[in-house]
């Protein structure tokens, strides 16, 4: 069997939920028997845990046809003139957002010209977008981990923890935040002195501590693919209150959590506010919520998640 290698260009630095889902994947594909290294050309991250570091290698040698090399879907830089080049081994696509993924103008004709032998997506409704689009045939879904030893409740306060950073080059989120905090004010003053504590710039250890102690999470997606910082929020215990950005209505429902438009200010205050009410009253509608989040999120933990990886992975050495 030949290796899986995972091709991570991005700055040593940077941590994103599309960053830590491909080492998660690298790592329980390792546990699982497969051979497994992440290609880091700047070396080992600092902010990577102890568990994922022999993971990492600094350059690839002697590769073999069996030899699979997973692209993400950011195809810029040395990505770009690597996935267009014979190479030796099997390319996929781990394509963890295909609205960032078609602004470098892939089609299914590209994809075969570059020999790409599948395209993976993270949820449901992101591999149907994918397919729908580029007219590709089969695309297959490896889900993010959600990991409930982390992500889990903890002593509740009534605080609302808000995630608003998504797409930051197109101007992200944050005025929208702002913007319901002030509507919230306005028209339910009883909420006024209710903390509100911006996820930005946190590590995840501070973030699912946070999610943890909150009642509830104001998730603003926009263009998500699957959205994993919502069912990180379940798995916390918080009541989930905002948009699902498209991938996220793989989960959202009426049962496990308040969403909306993210047009419908109005409608997201007024949630807020009978969010804040319910949790404040330990109303049992509330409490049901919390607990189908909870199941919500069963799913995507690591040992399901890892299941599903044998058997996709499995399938492209097959």
């Amino acid at each position: 069997m030949g290796r899986i290698v995972f091709l991570n260009c991005f700055p040593q630095s940077l941590v994103s939920g599309g960053i830590k889902t491909m080492y998660r994947h690298a790592l329980l594909l390792r546990q699982a028997g497969f051979r497994v290294q992440v290609l880091q050309a700047e070396g080992v991250p600092s902010w990577l845990g102890k568990e994922m570091r022999p993971l990492m290698c600094e350059e690839v040698t002697d590769l073999t046809k069996q030899d699979i090399f997973v692209f993400p879907e950011v195809l810029t830089g040395w990505y770009a003139d690597m996935i267009s080049t014979p190479m030796i081994g099997k390319k996929i696509i781990f394509c963890q957002n295909p609205y960032y993924f078609f602004t470098y103008g892939p089609s299914a004709k590209k994809l075969a010209e570059w020999d790409v032998r599948q395209v993976l997506a993270p949820g449901v409704g992101s591999a149907q977008l994918l397919q729908r689009v580029l007219g590709l045939e089969n695309v297959q879904v490896t889900p993010p981990v959600v990991d409930g030893n982390l992500f889990r409740p903890r002593q509740k306060k009534l605080q609302i923890v808000c995630a608003d950073w998504k797409w930051p080059h197109q101007g992200g989120l944050p005025g929208y935040a702002s913007l319901l905090h002030d509507m919230l004010t306005l028209k339910y003053p009883q909420f006024s002195s209710v903390p509100w504590v911006s996820l930005q710039e946190k590590n995840e250890g501070e973030v699912a501590a946070l999610m943890g102690e909150s009642a509830v999470c104001l998730s603003l997606g926009r263009l998500e693919a699957l959205g994993i910082t919502a069912l990180e929020a379940m798995a916390a215990g918080c009541l989930v209150v905002g948009c699902h950005g498209g991938g996220g209505s793989d989960y959202a429902t009426s049962h496990n959590g308040f969403w909306h438009s993210p047009e419908d200010m109005e409608g997201l205050v007024d949630s807020l506010a009978m969010a804040l009410e319910g949790c404040s009253s330990g109303s049992t509608i509330v409490r049901r919520m919390v607990v189908q989040g909870q199941q919500t999120v069963q799913p995507y933990a690591p040992d399901k998640v890892s299941m599903r990886l044998q058997q996709v992975y499995g399938q492209l050495y097959g």
